[in-house]
């Protein structure tokens, strides 16, 4: 099976009957320096969100070439994997090559989908498909390095996200933001280092459950998990607050008594939870009285929850041929403001449909869904549980039809944090 990764001038391996990926002590200093250019581009993917590219390019505006819609960093990648090609020979262990089979079959899928809205006259709208999902696949760069440093990716971008906590906490403190976001909103809400509220409530959610499968020590995850909380409730993102107080919840409780017997372990979580009865009322009043839940005070059932369901009332205004195979959608977006009068179509499922059919979200969620399965196995808890929160709080809003760096991130975190496993890896030769 071909692959982007091949060629034995500097190999990573020193024989394919090697149980493990090479220590960084058998490394040699141009695989370590490409480990740096990536890591750098994957900050790069992270940090640099919409609201800073379309301050000096067109990213997410209709005008503009195809250059200016594609991240800065892929670009970064693209130079990352040719070099890669031209000097490596890169081995693959089974569940690897399972990965990046899937994450063809996905571009595949993707390049057949932009194809087939392009000969509809629609290809212009499938754009962020190329961005947001093929970018995403970048992430199986991960591969040409030891499982240890792909692990110290994902502390890394562990900390990027607390910091991005951190610089919430600060705005929400001031009461002002340090990047351009324009939004109109009834109600003061931080976005850190993301380009949304919301972003930034999807973040922190997440990012509780990966911290937790991190290999720090436990004072260390509870003082990460707390800013990560505080700076949850901060984002006024209810859902995303909901999920991760649940989650954090979930794993405090799953890591009290750990490696005791089971009595032991029953009695300590007995006393945990006594003590979360107490002290969880208290954070949450500390945050009501800060102001940070002042979006709860309506409930969950407010203009904005209405409105992301009202939208699906946009089919009732399409035909069955529109339904089936997909539609314009500036289109839909008259009908929504007309008749529904709704400025925003605030559901990824709805674009989705809108945008390449029934038939074609089908498609497309088969074959994520088929990755997605991939990458996840042998996963830790931790890292099941943080998946299952990021799609639990995305698919409430349109978070998966938007250009950004959540799938990358995710899918990066994912692989980031898979346990090493002591398999004999095979040679990849195109």
């Amino acid at each position: 099976m071909p692959s982007a990764i091949l060629r034995p001038r500097d190999s990573i391996l020193a024989s394919t009957a090697d149980t493990a990926a090479p220590s960084a002590s058998r490394a040699s200093p141009f695989l370590s320096a490409l480990f740096l250019v990536f890591a750098g581009f994957t900050i790069l993917r992270v940090g640099l969100n919409p609201l800073m590219l379309d301050l000096v390019v067109n990213y997410t505006a209709d005008q503009g070439s195809i250059v200016e819609k594609l991240h800065p960093a892929l670009y970064g990648f693209a130079g990352i994997a040719v070099i890669a090609f031209l000097c490596l020979r890169v081995t693959l262990d089974a569940w690897e090559v399972r990965v990046v089979r899937a994450m063809m079959a996905f571009i595949i899928g993707i390049v057949t989908l932009i194809m087939l809205t392009t000969l509809a006259g629609r290809g212009g709208n499938a754009g962020f498909l190329i961005d947001t999902y093929a970018g995403a696949c970048c992430c199986a760069l991960l591969f040409l390095f030891p499982p240890s440093w792909r692990n110290a990716v994902g502390q890394v971008l562990v900390c990027w996200l607390v910091l991005s906590g951190l610089v919430g906490l600060v705005e929400f403190g001031l009461k002002i933001r340090f990047q351009p976001f324009s939004e109109t909103e009834r109600a003061f809400r931080p976005i850190g280092l993301a380009a949304h509220p919301l972003d930034l409530g999807l973040w922190m959610a997440v990012a509780i459950s990966f911290c937790a499968a991190t290999e720090w020590s436990g004072r260390a995850k509870a003082g990460v998990c707390t800013v990560l909380v505080l700076a949850l409730g901060a984002s006024g993102a209810r859902f995303a607050s909901m999920m991760g107080l649940v989650s954090a919840v979930a794993l405090a409780l799953g890591a009290v008594g750990a490696g005791r017997s089971s009595r032991k372990r029953l009695e300590w979580r007995i006393v945990a939870m006594t003590a979360g009865v107490v002290i969880v009322p208290l954070v949450v009043a500390a945050l009501y009285a800060a102001g940070a839940l002042s979006r709860f005070e309506s409930g969950l059932d407010d203009s904005n929850a209405r409105a992301r369901v009202a939208i699906y009332d946009v089919f009732d205004y399409l035909s069955w041929q529109d339904i089936l195979v997909g539609t314009d959608i500036a289109r839909v977006r008259k009908i929504a403001l007309i008749y529904l009068k709704l400025e925003y179509i605030e559901s990824s499922l709805v674009i989705f449909v809108i945008q390449f059919g029934v038939l074609g979200t089908m498609a497309f969620a088969g074959l994520f869904g088929w990755l997605l399965r991939i990458l996840l196995i042998g996963a830790k808890p931790a890292v099941l549980l943080g998946t299952l929160v990021f799609f639990t709080v995305i698919l409430s809003s349109n978070g998966l039809t938007s250009k950004g760096s959540a799938i990358f991130l995710l899918m990066t975190l994912i692989i980031a944090f898979r346990p090493a496993q002591p398999k004999t890896r095979r040679v990849v030769d195109p």
